[in-house]
């Protein structure tokens, strides 16, 4: 059996083309961690995670660093026994979900292509074309519907804004841009735990004319009664975001009755082993689940969109985040259009890696031969 001979962990730091702006904070550049696994075959998984400090509670410090620490827990042990792999790591080090799931996609990947399968086969799926949604930042209202009306020019099926700065404010984003696109097009709200219940209930009530989709993360993450309460009497649907987790916070949340849909990011699941888990969860008690962001490059979002070929549960995708690069660092994975179509390769594996000229230029440490 292969054993894990060395691991390399990279920080990229990606410059945004503009400042993307939500509301919890206004961000110019992701700083994600890579780690390549190279095994005793001489085959290599890679694999990222997007630490956050205002959402897993890392960043591309710590998560450097513990990047290291794990590495050095797995020199020499078996890469394909990956469920062990990750409770070790779970173990050794709570929390720091971003950077384990670095570790589970290169795991992932690795596996995958020891059985020669782009991992949406290995994991029983079906290969197909996916449709994400285009996301909008917090802007001023023309300016948010200007850019709505391109994306739906473009093709772009449905449409992810960003909201929370006010009520009245909020309001007139939402309506510039239905005014702009017109109906027939999706519109997935995300307030990031900006409002209480009361505001919550009174926003969301106004808005119900403007065939609102979704509303992601109206409340807190912590307020998971909040959220029911806010269900009940929201005429659209909620989604939690921030309030989930692991698979121990769908439970809650479906034991509760909180939310309609479930925003699964790898990065907050530690990956696709926490993700499983959650769409499972969602899955048996009728909670619809989205494939979220965080700043992934095209690494992380090819294992998503693998994943979503997986679990049919899994209905809504925003998989936009390297629309927000400045310039893509990495190579090969899914291609993915203007227009929202994300198409998998039959590469084994996620299928991407990072570029060689992004890796010249980025912190770099190599741990074993």
């Amino acid at each position: 059996m292969p054993t894990i001979t060395k691991i390399e962990i990279i920080d990229l730091n990606i410059p945004f083309n503009h400042p993307f702006k939500i509301a919890l904070a206004v961000m110019n550049s992701a700083h994600n961690i890579i780690v390549r696994v190279h095994d005793s075959d001489g085959l290599i998984g890679i694999g990222e995670g997007v630490p956050s400090r205002f959402v897993t509670g890392e960043d591309a410090d710590n998560g450097f660093e513990s990047a290291k620490l794990y590495a050095q827990l797995l020199i020499g042990k078996n890469p394909l026994e990956i469920n062990t792999r990750l409770r070790e790591l779970e173990q050794y080090m709570l929390k720091n979900p971003a950077i384990r799931c670095a570790y589970d996609l290169a795991f992932y990947d690795l596996l995958a292509k020891h059985a020669e399968l782009p991992l949406y086969a290995l994991l029983g799926g079906t290969k197909q074309v996916l449709h994400s949604n285009r996301t909008i930042g917090i802007d001023a209202p023309d300016k948010m519907a200007k850019i709505a009306k391109q994306h739906v020019e473009n093709g772009v099926k449905a449409l992810k804004v960003k909201v929370g700065t006010g009520r009245n404010e909020d309001l007139a984003r939402i309506r510039a841009i239905r005014e702009a696109v017109g109906s027939g097009i999706p519109m997935r709200l995300d307030a990031n735990q900006a409002w209480d219940e009361i505001t919550a209930i009174n926003i969301l009530t106004a808005l119900a004319e403007y065939e609102i989709e979704v509303c992601e993360q109206p409340l807190p993450y912590w307020n998971f009664e909040g959220l029911k309460r806010v269900r009940e009497r929201s005429p659209i649907a909620i989604m939690a975001d921030e309030s989930i987790f692991d698979a121990h916070d769908a439970f809650r949340l479906a034991s509760l009755g909180a939310v309609d849909y479930f925003n699964i990011k790898l990065a907050k699941s530690a990956g696709i082993h926490g993700a499983l888990k959650i769409n499972a969860i969602g899955e048996a008690a009728g909670i619809k689940c989205m494939l979220g962001g965080m700043s992934e490059s095209l690494i992380g979002v090819s294992a998503g969109a693998h994943l979503v070929c997986v679990c049919p549960n899994i209905a809504l995708h925003d998989l936009d985040s390297p629309f927000h690069f400045a310039e893509e660092p990495s190579i090969g994975g899914v291609d993915f259009q203007v227009n929202g179509t994300v198409t998998l390769s039959d590469a084994y594996g996620h299928g991407a890696d990072v570029s060689p000229e992004w890796v010249e230029k980025s912190k770099r440490l190599v741990i074993g031969d």
